[in-house]
């Protein structure tokens, strides 16, 4: 049996790709704060092995922690492929440089950029010796490769991941490794993230009108539709390995 590594599926686009690796009798293995019964079930009707792991990836300590344990865990079903999926993230601290929290700026880092770094330098070290190919897939976003007002954390974050995986990619390439990892954007999407978004006082985020129109106008995609896009790719397609995937690319 393969195996998927997802985060932050409790909720929004990480439940719907979570859910769909196990539509296809992929297991599951959840990182997220708190569990989510409506994939244990289907995990159960679908005979498809789930492990829920307590994380908050705020905390590097315990982000290091639990993805020690999910590399064992995983390489030790000796599966032929596993896909790392890291979507958790924050939108927030809204606000322009000069107003933001210092605390939430590093809630944002941790989260958005540190917990990847970490769980990749520990899934790839998991893998040593392993036979199983691994595919790590990091979501990013559009701000990751423009400025938006009032998201100067949210951009960095996401730029930062962006590099995260041309340079992984770059480093696997020369070590001659099977695995790859790839970004993938999935545009916007009817989310509780977009909902924040939405919230927000236009001296914080130039563009909240612009976001709230795509509510009212019914732009947003479903969450399903996106997943549908990434899990079809990295299950059924050749992927090529550094590449920032977009979402209107692929439907």
């Amino acid at each position: 049996m393969d195996y998927a590594i997802v985060t932050g599926a409790t909720r929004g686009l990480g439940e719907s790709i979570a859910k769909l690796f196990i539509e296809k009798g992929i297991g599951l293995i959840n990182v997220s704060r708190s569990d989510n019964e409506r994939l244990q079930k289907l995990a159960g009707e679908k005979e498809v092995s789930y492990d829920f792991l307590s994380c908050d990836l705020a905390q590097s300590g315990e982000t290091e922690a639990v993805f020690r344990e999910v590399g064992a865990k995983v390489f030790g079903y000796k599966p032929t492929r596993v896909y790392v999926v890291q979507n958790a993230g924050v939108v927030t601290p809204i606000n322009p440089s000069g107003e933001v929290e210092n605390q939430a700026l590093e809630t944002s880092v941790h989260v958005n950029l540190l917990s990847p770094m970490i769980a990749t330098n520990e899934m790839i070290k998991a893998a040593r010796g392993s036979d199983s190919k691994m595919i790590m897939i990091n979501i990013s976003s559009g701000a990751g490769r423009r400025p938006v007002y009032g998201w100067s954390t949210y951009c960095a974050t996401k730029a930062g991941v962006n590099m995260l995986t041309e340079t992984v990619s770059l480093e696997l390439s020369k070590k001659h490794s099977r695995h790859q990892v790839i970004a993938f954007s999935p545009g916007v999407m009817d989310t509780d993230m977009q909902g924040e978004i939405r919230s927000s006082s236009i001296e914080a985020f130039a563009d909240v009108e612009s976001f709230q129109r795509y509510k009212e106008e019914g732009m947003l995609r479903e969450t399903d539709t996106v997943a549908g896009a990434l899990v079809k790719l990295v299950t059924e397609s050749e992927i090529e390995s550094g590449k920032l995937y977009h979402v209107n690319d692929l439907l």
